[in-house]
């Protein structure tokens, strides 16, 4: 009589084990950040332009790459990075906000006190702009946004202006605040005082007539 057979014993598999989490990226050193700004605020001024790549500004400061994507993400968020911080660095900034408190009495003086930061801002600007005009879509969005908060600036101002009944008849307050932004965008000051060799005083003082000529009651 033959032995009757076992049912085979089926061993528990163990449970897979999760792949590694991949390690995240050593945070960079404290200080890292401003020093990267501080390098290319110094290339900026060296070349008078701000076309350099992530790749020189790495070569340029001694760090990585990495260590630049980590901090700023891509070349746009460099170029915002350093706008914020010629803000925060800057007397230019308090001041048009303290004018815009303070109202319509102060409209020349704050299109002045524009003028008086604009070529701070310049360089960066310009090669916001221009990174937007080819394609980069990061640093269009992030100069639509500067642009966007100048003209807002503007707008308060044009509001000012309407409710103390001192803007020109035949303007809206959007009209006044665009043509406001016109006649000081960088892309004029470019043209006209960088490339054309016209004095900044001039220029600022041209404007500042324009803009009181055709918007203010006499």
């Amino acid at each position: 009589m033959s032995t009757p057979r076992r049912p085979p014993v089926h061993k528990a598999r163990s449970p897979a084990k999760a792949p590694a989490a991949a390690a995240a990226p050593p945070a960079a050193p404290a200080g890292t950040r401003e020093r990267v700004l501080q390098a290319a605020l110094a290339l900026i001024g060296e070349r008078g332009h701000a076309n350099f790549s992530l790749v020189e500004l790495a070569a340029e400061t001694g760090l990585s790459r990495q260590t630049l994507y980590l901090l700023f993400g891509t070349r746009a968020g460099l170029l915002m990075a350093l706008v914020d911080h010629l803000d925060a660095n800057s007397s230019g900034p308090a001041r048009l906000t303290s004018l815009r408190v303070q109202g319509t009495r102060q409209f020349e003086t704050y299109v002045r006190a524009w003028f008086d930061y604009l070529p701070v801002v310049l360089p960066v600007a310009r090669a916001l702009a221009a990174a937007g005009a080819t394609g980069d879509e990061d640093a269009r969005a992030a100069w639509q946004s500067r642009l966007a908060k100048l003209h807002h600036g503007f707008t308060q101002m044009a509001r000012a202006l309407q409710a103390e009944g001192r803007l020109r008849p035949g303007w809206t307050v959007a009209q006044a605040a665009d043509w406001t932004l016109a006649l000081t965008h960088v892309d004029l000051w470019q043209h006209l005082v960088v490339e054309a060799g016209w004095k900044p005083a001039d220029h600022v003082e041209r404007v500042v007539a324009t803009l009181r000529q055709t918007l203010l009651k006499d």
